[in-house]
């Protein structure tokens, strides 16, 4: 018997099997990583996490709908880095995801002091970032070609504050003419306070008090008689979420009044985490611009939009806010990209994202019309809402074509000792 015939046979059908598995892997696609940076310990943690759950919720929404079909069914994957809100940690990270991690994109990193160094790294590697929340002015003023911002920048915050006061008052016919600035030290806080300063200025508006807070402060005592003792008409705030409590508490407990209230610059009055702890009578009347339309849920049916509103209170505890969509919004721009470029290649995604043109969808769950960069890599079309604290609930006031029917502001609002 010639028992070399079977082997050749047997090893004919191995190698043969062999190319066929070879065959399939080649059409098997492997997953996209998508980098995201963000403060998932320290001071904005709390920020930090609802963006991730954002982006969790959107990654598993996109790879259970099919995953990128130009790319054969391509999962998303995350990869999340820590910035523990610090600038030199958000470098490094960057560095750890692009170089060792090799993913496709970057996303983050929320804090404006850390996004703008981290986005220099990212450019340098020529692999694009998609900016969450990060609002200083210079982050897409600098001729950079990887880096786009869905979200406003520190410019339309501001403009939109002011806006909502001045519509207020020609509502009322209750104008503003002083109003004092109290702000947070780092990148965010002293470019949205430029910003008022330089838009009052033309407006008209008396700057009463421009006061930045120390970092680490325990004690806003001294602050709060400061503001006091400029008897401005209204506060413009920008805190992150400690310090946004604290001051709260304070400025409660020293039954600060101003007749037009306390304007925030989102940041801590963002954020579900400080709702749950602050006294609800303590943020009665409270005007916060919004980085999303608060109540798009009442007015929003798109069940995905019910969705990721229910796999965010599976994962965090409550429901959707400003920061959960953005990192929705971040991961659905970046999809669109993917499906657009066909390949996670690094300088076709950057291409498919430079000409990104989104005007429905769960990219625009923030509330925009319309997501399109401009040769800066800004969204032009980005706009927040001005909100204001109505029997414990946050209702847009601003602008007008967003306002529900049943919302009415109230202003000015009711001095301390005039409410229940």
């Amino acid at each position: 018997m010639n028992l070399a015939s079977p082997r050749r046979a047997l090893v004919r059908h191995l190698l043969a099997a062999g190319l066929a598995l070879a065959g399939g892997a080649a059409f098997a696609q492997a997953s996209v990583k998508v980098g995201c940076v963000l403060p998932l310990s320290g001071g904005s943690a709390a920020v930090g996490n609802q963006t991730r759950a954002g982006v969790i919720a959107a990654v598993e929404q996109i790879n259970k709908a099919g995953g990128i079909k130009a790319m054969n069914g391509a999962k998303l994957e995350a990869v999340f880095g820590d910035s523990q809100s610090k600038a030199d940690v958000g470098v490094s990270e960057t560095e750890r995801l692009i170089q060792r991690e090799n993913v496709a994109v970057m996303c983050g990193a929320f804090n404006s002091a850390v996004t703008f160094p981290a986005t220099e790294v990212a450019e340098r590697n020529k692999t694009a970032w998609v900016v969450v929340g990060a609002v200083k002015d210079e982050i897409t003023e600098r001729n950079f070609k990887y880096v786009f911002r869905i979200n406003n920048k520190a410019t339309y915050d501001a403009r939109e504050q002011l806006d909502a006061i001045e519509l207020l008052a020609k509502e009322t016919g209750r104008p503003v003419k002083r109003v004092a600035l109290f702000y947070e030290g780092s990148d965010w806080g002293r470019s949205h306070a430029a910003n008022v300063r330089k838009l009052a200025a033309q407006r008209g508006l008396e700057i009463a008090l421009d006061e930045p807070a120390p970092p680490n402060q325990v004690d806003f005592t001294s602050q709060l008689l400061k503001i006091r003792s400029a008897k401005a008409d209204a506060l413009v705030l920008a805190l992150y979420t400690p310090d946004q409590l604290l001051f709260t508490r304070q400025m409660a407990e020293q039954r600060l009044d101003l007749p037009f209230g306390v304007h925030s610059a989102g940041g801590g009055t963002e954020d579900p985490s400080f709702y749950a702890t602050v006294n609800p009578k303590s943020v009665a009347y409270y005007f916060v611009q919004e980085d999303w339309q608060i109540d798009i849920l009442d007015a929003n049916k798109d069940p995905r939009l019910q969705e990721v509103d229910k796999r965010t209170r599976e994962l965090l505890g409550y429901g959707m806010s400003a920061y959960v969509s953005q990192g929705v919004s971040a991961i659905y721009v970046i999809a669109d990209a993917l499906e657009r470029a066909r390949s996670a290649d690094r300088q076709k995604l950057r291409d498919a994202l430079a000409a990104t043109d989104i005007s429905s969808g769960p990219a625009l769950f923030t509330g925009y019309q319309r997501i399109k960069f401009d040769e800066q890599g800004q969204n032009t079309y980005a706009h927040g809402v001005i909100s204001q604290n109505l029997d414990g609930k946050r209702r847009t006031v601003w602008p007008p074509e967003n306002r529900m029917a049943s919302t009415k502001p109230v202003w000015p609002v009711p001095g301390w000792s005039q409410r229940n």
